[in-house]
């Protein structure tokens, strides 16, 4: 798997230095274009509520459920606890119908953190591979700060419908995939016993390193409504009759353009 994952790396690397050198990719901070390039709804920021759905079966046979597994206390309806931002700053659109139909790709970062509440300790259970929870009572563990995060780079592959000409006037759509891999991650947790304050940090909880997930984006001028789902489980787990958990996330995005 880290074989996998350094050849993969070395795909996005590879990507974005020809990309650089050939101009491809444009920050919406230089007014310059290449013939055929427009601007797109990709490059921008974006702040959403981050949250979780269980799936378990197949496309045939299937059961869905919103929220994570009620038994790890990863909490997934408060948007202050758990969140996504995403930044990106490299777009490339290319024209398909003049301004009016596109395609979009270029390359972002996000940050996933979802907080954990505060009578559960997230474990690896290397036995069954699976992610699993300690529950404690307010009585014997004061638990003060309990929460997840992961870093991915993005590469999207989009297609985006517009009103206008020109990418900052009326309304539009976009939509497609997106795919990321997993550039670090930890799970930290602050506790009080006995009067001292002790810290536990792991930077390599097992987040899945690679995702794909299903992007769609809908808005006036700039500003989108926009929602993110994992095709792929969030945690690196061996699947068995436990349902696996999909990170999706429902938020606001603003664009680059001028």
């Amino acid at each position: 798997m880290k074989l996998l994952n350094s050849h993969i790396l070395l795909c996005f690397l590879t990507f974005s230095t020809a990309a650089f050198a050939e101009g491809g990719f444009s920050s919406k901070s230089d007014s310059t274009k290449t013939k055929g390039e427009s601007e797109g709804y990709w490059g921008g920021i974006s702040l959403s509520t981050a949250s979780m759905g269980q799936f378990q079966g197949d496309l045939d046979d299937y059961s869905a459920t919103l929220g994570a597994r009620p038994d790890l206390g990863i909490i997934t309806n408060d948007a202050l606890t758990s969140w996504r931002l995403e930044l990106n700053p490299f777009e490339y659109r290319q024209r398909i119908l003049g301004e009016f139909v596109g395609f979009t790709t270029g390359l972002g970062f996000e940050w996933w953190h979802y907080g954990i509440d505060n009578s559960h300790i997230l474990k690896h259970d290397e036995a069954s591979e699976l992610i699993t929870a300690e529950v404690f009572s307010a009585d014997s563990l004061n638990i003060q700060k309990n929460q997840l995060n992961a870093v991915f780079l993005r590469l999207p592959l989009l297609v985006s419908v517009r009103t206008a000409r020109s990418g900052s006037k009326g309304l539009h759509i976009e939509a497609g995939l997106v795919g990321a891999y997993l550039l670090g991650n930890s799970y930290r947790y602050e506790y009080s016993l006995g009067g001292s304050t002790t810290t536990v940090k792991e930077d390599d909880f097992p987040v899945n390193p690679l995702q794909i997930n299903a992007r769609i984006g809908i808005g006036f001028k700039n500003v989108s409504l926009l929602g993110e789902a994992s095709l792929l489980p969030f945690f690196d787990e061996v699947q068995t009759d436990q349902p696996t958990m999909h990170s999706f996330s429902l938020g606001m995005h603003f664009a680059f353009n001028d």
